[in-house]
């Protein structure tokens, strides 16, 4: 069964996202998917991350993550360097592999977490590789929907109680294509939120953090 989340003070969401370079394939075949997914279970536990919706597409991964700032670098940056040297001694592949920095969007705490993480889920839908999210092995909509054991998700605290109940409503919601609306109005906005949600944050070295001074976000 996925984990519920611990408290983790200073920690703030993030939507992480990158592809391949010229958006070429990063994962040529589950063993791949597999590997990737064995560096996120590693870099969780040494940079005190959580994850709470993910997907592993065909040339791009999503996750929905708390994780301090200073953690930040070291918990995307640790995984999307080892697994390009991985990709390249097992691909027999050389030179860049990342189309750029990966993107880091912040979250606010709450609806629009939920909101930002059925997007997640319903890539593969959106690709029409499966009819239902749930149905994609590589995602973590199967854990809130079955209560499947993947062993990366942290229940998300602001989905309810998963009761069946949750369960229901939540396999509901990932059926409508609202979700991709409502998300997509941040395509071109660095952060995903409210606007004040929006002034509690600074860039920082690319990436959003607390401004100092600012009470502790709880995730």
């Amino acid at each position: 069964m996925p984990r519920r989340a611990r408290n983790f003070q200073r920690a703030i969401c993030y939507h992480l996202m990158n592809r391949g370079v010229n958006r070429l394939p990063i994962f040529k075949d589950d063993q791949d998917r597999e590997y990737f997914s064995r560096l996120v279970l590693y870099y969780k536990e040494i940079c005190g991350a959580h994850v709470y919706h993910w997907v592993w597409m065909h040339n791009h991964y999503h996750m929905l993550t708390s994780v301090t700032y200073d953690n930040l670098r070291a918990f995307t940056g640790g995984i999307q360097q080892c697994f390009a040297q991985y990709h390249h001694a097992r691909h027999k592949t050389c030179g860049v592999f990342w189309q750029g920095r990966f993107k880091s969007k912040p979250v606010e705490i709450g609806a629009y977490l939920a909101v930002c993480g059925r997007y997640i889920e319903r890539n593969p839908v959106r690709k029409g590789l499966v009819l239902q999210a749930w149905d994609y092995q590589w995602s973590s909509a199967a854990a809130y929907v079955k209560q499947a054991a993947d062993g990366i998700t942290d229940l998300n605290p602001y989905l309810g109680d998963f009761t069946p109940r949750d369960r229901r409503n939540y396999r509901k919601l990932l059926m409508l294509d609202e979700t991709d609306r409502d998300i997509r109005a941040y395509e071109h906005s660095g952060v995903i939120g409210a606007p004040d949600f929006a002034k509690t944050l600074i860039l920082s070295r690319g990436h959003y953090r607390i401004k100092r001074g600012r009470p502790a976000k709880i995730v």
